[in-house]
C-alpha cells in the first residue's frame, strides 16, 4: 500500500479520475484506488499542521502504507519560479521556537532534532522524473506573503520552498518510522504578491504534480 496526502481539493481532483472507493475514519476521508496494479489510498487532510498530522497518523495506523507521498503547492522563498518542482532532501518546521530555553529555531524537543530526512532513493527518483530541484522544504501554520518572513525561513533553515504541512507528517513519520517524500509545485514566491499568484496557477501546479506522481508510481516494484 502507498499512501499520498493532499491537503486540498484541486489536489485531491485529478486523483479521482480513477476508479475509487471512499472511506471516512475519524473525520478525514480516504480514497482508494488502484494504479498499475498497486493499492494507493489517498487522504484529503486538510490544511495545516495540525491536519496533517492528524490524516498522517491515521493512514499510518489504519493503511500500513510502505511509504506515504506528501503533495501539493507550496511558496517558493524568492528562489524559484512558479510551476517550478521541488523534491525535499529533507523537511522542518519554521514556526517551531524554543529558542528562549536555548534550543535553535525549529527544534523539535520531543524528537530533539530539526529536520526530518526523506527516503533518498524514491525522492531522486521524483526528481529525476519531474526534473525538479532538491533541497530544505519548511512548513508552518501561515500562508507567507510577506518578504521579510520569506527570507528569515530561507536563510534560518536553507529552505527552497516553504508550505504548510510537510514537515509535520515528516515528523509523523520519523516517529513511525515509516519512509515518506515531499513533493510541492511553487505557486508563488512568498512575497507581498503572493496570494495573487497563488490563486492563478492552483490547478496548473495540482495537475504537474499528479502526473509526476502517477509516473512514479507505475514504475515502483
Amino acid at each position: 500500500m502507498i499512501g499520498i496526502i493532499v491537503a486540498m481539493e484541486s489536489e485531491l481532483r485529478p486523483f479521482l479520475e480513477f476508479p475509487h472507493t471512499i472511506e471516512k475514519k475519524g473525520s478525514k476521508p480516504f480514497y482508494l484506488i488502484k494504479i498499475a496494479n498497486k493499492q494507493v489510498v489517498v487522504v484529503l487532510s486538510g490544511i495545516g499542521k495540525v491536519n496533517a498530522s492528524y490524516a498522517a497518523t491515521l493512514l499510518i495506523h489504519l493503511y500500513k502504507p510502505k511509504l506515504i507521498i506528501s503533495t501539493g503547492v507550496s511558496g517558493g522563498l524568492g528562489i524559484l519560479n512558479v510551476l517550478d518542482i521541488v523534491v525535499a532532501t529533507k523537511t522542518c518546521q519554521h514556526d517551531v521556537d524554543t529558542s528562549a530555553l536555548g534550543d535553535p529555531v525549529g527544534f523539535v524537543s520531543t524528537v530533539n532534532c530539526i529536520y526530518f530526512p526523506t527516503d533518498e532513493k524514491i525522492s531522486n527518483e521524483f526528481a529525476k522524473t519531474l526534473n525538479a530541484h532538491m533541497g530544505v522544504l519548511a512548513c508552518g501554520d501561515c500562508f507567507v506573503a510577506d518578504n521579510k518572513l520569506r527570507d528569515s525561513i530561507a536563510n534560518n533553515f536553507d529552505a527552497i520552498a516553504c508550505d504548510m504541512e510537510s514537515g509535520a507528517i515528516g515528523q509523523v513519520c520519523h516517529i513511525e518510522n515509516v519512509p515518506y517524500v515531499a513533493l510541492r509545485c511553487i505557486s508563488d514566491g512568498a512575497g507581498d504578491n503572493a496570494e495573487l499568484t497563488y490563486s492563478q496557477v492552483l490547478q496548473k501546479a495540482s495537475a504537474l504534480l499528479f502526473e509526476g506522481v502517477i509516473k512514479v508510481i507505475k514504475r515502483m516494484d
